[in-house]
This record gives C-alpha cells, sequence and structure tokens, in this order.
C-alpha cells in the first residue's frame, strides 16, 4: 500500500536534483570501464535519463553526476575509514 501520507519535495529540491544530476558532462564513455549493474538498476537509470533529462544526458552523464555528488559528500568519511583501515593491529 502507499504512504498516503509521503511529503511531496519542494520545487527548490527538484530544481536542486536537476542541477546536480540531469546535466551533460563532457565524459565519454569510451574512455571509462565497463561496470555490471543490476537489471532493475538499469531501468530505473534508463527511465531517469530518457525521461527526466529530456533526451540531453547520457546513463555515464547520469552516474559521473551521481558518483561526483557521492564522493563530494562523503569523500572525508572515505578518507577516514581508509585511514583506520590502514592502522597496524599490532
Amino acid at each position: 500500500m502507499k504512504n498516503l501520507f509521503k511529503k511531496t519535495k519542494q520545487p527548490v529540491q527538484i530544481r536542486q536534483y536537476k542541477d546536480i544530476f540531469l546535466q551533460p558532462t563532457e565524459f565519454l564513455a569510451r574512455n571509462g570501464k565497463s561496470v555490471y549493474i543490476s537489471e532493475e538498476f538499469h531501468n530505473n537509470i534508463l527511465r531517469i535519463v530518457f525521461i527526466l533529462g529530456d533526451g540531453k544526458i547520457t546513463i555515464s552523464d547520469y552516474l559521473y553526476n551521481v558518483l561526483k555528488q557521492h564522493f563530494q559528500e562523503f569523500g572525508e568519511d572515505i578518507k577516514t575509514l581508509h585511514i583506520e583501515k590502514q592502522k597496524p593491529i599490532l
């Protein structure tokens, strides 16, 4: 059953999403590496790219933007975890 009380996003949040994730990049997929994702994720991303991105972005653009945001938001945490893993056991 759908949540009838689900909060809807404010226009500012929607605009931010578009500004962050639905922008073309200069990344060329042929210069990157292949990765495998689930069919479900692929279908979701495909719909986002073609419908929300108005055909102006590629799957690679979208994934680049998602990962860029992830590393910007969690970069310091990733560095901290990496340093913790590098500590000697004894």
